[in-house]
């Protein structure tokens, strides 16, 4: 506890609604992650992304389950209550994201995921707080809120430009009757302890001098340059043989490697309107049709209210078009129509219209309508609750009494949209089943021959079997033949291109001009720009090494080769913008601050991932999911 001075002038007496509440630090405790102060961005931002995703020795579907329990680390409970209020705070944060629209299936299933990371990520880093023996003290805590506020804390202090008022911060920390409570145990229980954690782990984490400077130069450096070039878009190589593919392959196995991947087969139930569903909008159709016949409303009017098309805004109108630009029950439907009467209802694959001819044009022969200008009004048709509800049960009667040895053929048999999909990487979306992460996820955790329950997105209900696994490993050579025949072209390429820019360097180096040399060798010759070392030079590419390499270079001096992904190049830097000690002086601290947060965040990183490798990490979220 803080000394009782320091407590009563921290303490909030909770009387008023009026007065400035800090629950979000409930939030705060339950959404802790690693490296808050390092990454750039917000705790709560990065901790929103999810960057952890590394799954340690998780046993997915343990026998071990237990009421209220949805996993173990390390021996340590998991409660259904704290996942299911993770989940709930990833979920809002998802919509404060997606604000103008609705979130998918896939962003549901990621927000689980996340909470479910995060968890994980928690556990770990309690149980080596303890291992550690970290301690915060009484003195420590005010400190931090007194000289150190997290950004967290201080986002409660923005003014109306977002910018935080240190001023209004200090007057709410001083003001006895703002309660204190929260953001003192976030501190004391979250923050110093897993910083001091952070600090162990990271302590060896240095930036040298020359790390430094060339961070500068990354940030400030311009330059010119002339160069020669080779670029492999202008070179042909002899198509390589199967063996020699098969060979670079062997050689190159590092570069095709695959993570572990899941196999699974389906059986989906679309969520399609029914006859009944068409039957509700025709009726509604024609109380709409009613209005506008008995004039309390006009056809424009109408549209601009009802119709569910880009059209609404114009009151429906459609322009004048031809008997082959509209969908063929529309077409005919419209060509027959008077001059300003209403249709009845007309279905299309769209929904239900109706339709307003404004003007027909005839031939001036035949008296034939070739064309139409017209208005519409649309009424979409989609699914009601008693045809989801249906269909919903359709699948999940299949779901309960469908066997591994018959799924496929019983929904060949009840005409069920089945298959067997090809496999799949960890947080993809199963092939063929768009926006399916939560069953991806499933499949990923359930043994061979496992059913799923019903799973859904915006579009169908879904039913899968889980397959083998594939473990990670280099892809057959089958799969990965362009990749392999594309680096193994361009290896070669390079190789051809220095054998024509090495006597071209010579040449360059005994005095020779660039543009001698390069008519004489066929080589590309040009002088940039300025340029910076993110900026896009032709023929060469954006932000590439020839840019740091010019810009780290001296005037006048030939850098002989460089190699982009377009090509293999020599320069010499015709103007580099001075150093200017004074700015770099006045920089540097920030800098190698900068670069110490991103290699403490590598370090941390690499930490972490190692204590999930080596976790007992059971996740029991689908166990009662998944049915033999």
């Amino acid at each position: 506890m803080l000394p009782a001075g320091t407590r009563h002038r921290l303490r909030v007496a909770n009387r008023c609604s009026c007065k400035r509440k800090f629950t979000m630090f409930k939030f705060l405790r339950s959404q802790a992650k690693v490296f808050y102060w390092v990454i750039a961005g917000s705790f709560v931002l990065f901790l929103a992304l999810g960057g952890l995703t590394s799954r340690g020795c998780q046993a997915p579907g343990s026998h071990n389950y237990q009421p209220g329990v949805i996993g173990k680390v390390n021996g340590a409970k998991i409660m259904a209550t704290d996942y299911d209020y993770t989940v709930r705070n990833q979920i809002a944060y998802l919509q404060r994201q997606n604000a103008d629209r609705e979130l998918t299936a896939d962003q549901y299933a990621i927000a689980r995921e996340r909470a479910w990371d995060t968890l994980v990520q928690n556990a770990l880093l309690d149980q080596a707080i303890r291992k550690n023996k970290i301690k915060v003290s009484d003195q420590e805590v005010l400190d931090v809120l007194e000289n150190n506020p997290p950004q967290e804390l201080l986002a409660n202090f923005r003014d109306e430009n977002g910018q935080v008022d240190m001023a209004q911060y200090y007057a709410a920390l001083q003001n006895p009757e703002n309660d204190w409570t929260g953001p003192e145990n976030f501190i004391r229980n979250t923050f110093l302890p897993q910083k001091k954690l952070f600090d162990l782990v990271s302590a060896d984490v240095t930036v040298s001098e020359d790390e430094v400077r060339q961070e500068y130069l990354r940030q400030t450096g311009r330059a010119v340059a002339e160069y020669l070039g080779a670029p492999f878009a202008n070179l042909e190589v002899p198509e390589a043989t199967d063996e020699e593919l098969s060979a670079w392959y062997d050689a190159h196995l590092e570069d095709y490697q695959a993570s572990e991947k899941a196999t699974c087969s389906f059986a989906r139930f679309p969520k399609a309107a029914s006859e009944a569903d068409f039957d509700d909008v025709r009726s509604y159709i024609l109380e709409i049709r009613a209005k506008i016949t008995s004039g309390e409303m006009t056809f424009a009017d109408a549209a601009t209210e009802y119709s569910e098309d880009s059209t609404a805004d114009s009151g429906g109108d459609l322009g004048t078009f031809d008997r082959k630009r509209m969908v063929a029950p529309f077409t005919e439907a419209a060509f027959s129509l008077p001059v300003d009467q209403i249709s009845e209802p007309v279905r299309t694959r769209f929904g239900y219209h109706l339709i307003q001819v404004l003007e027909q044009v005839k031939n001036d022969e035949t008296g034939e309508v070739e064309q139409i200008h017209a208005r519409h009004l649309l009424l979409k048709v989609s699914p009601g609750p008693a045809t989801l509800d249906t269909v919903h049960e359709m699948a999940k009667d299949f779901a309960d009494s469908v066997t591994a040895a018959d799924f496929l053929s019983r929904a060949e048999a009840d005409s069920i949209e089945s298959g067997v999909c090809q496999p799949f990487s960890p947080e993809r979306d199963i092939p063929g089943l768009p926006l399916s992460l939560e069953g991806a996820y499933w499949a990923f955790a359930a043994e061979n021959g496992a059913i799923s329950p019903v799973f859904e997105n915006k579009d169908f209900y879904y039913v899968l079997m889980a397959g083998k696994k594939i473990p990670a490993g280099p892809e057959p050579l089958d799969k990965v033949r362009g990749r392999v025949l594309a680096d193994l072209g361009t290896s070669r390429k390079a190789d051809l291109a220095r054998g024509k820019l090495n006597p071209a360097v010579g040449e360059v180096q005994m005095g020779t001009s660039m543009a001698e040399v390069a008519a004489k060798y066929e080589l590309l010759h040009a002088v940039t720009d300025t340029f910076g070392v993110n900026a896009n030079i032709n023929d060469v590419g954006y932000g590439t090494d020839f840019n740091l390499k010019v810009i780290s270079g001296a005037v006048g001096q030939l850098i002989p080769e460089i190699e982009t992904q377009r090509g293999l190049f020599a320069a010499v830097p015709l103007w580099i913008v001075p150093f200017d000690d004074a700015v770099y002086q006045q920089r540097k601290d920030g800098i190698m601050a900068y670069l110490r947060s991103q290699a403490q965040g590598e370090v941390l990183q690499e930490w972490m991932d190692e204590q999930q490798a080596a976790a007992e990490i059971e996740d029991y979220r689908y166990a009662s999911m998944a049915r033999r």
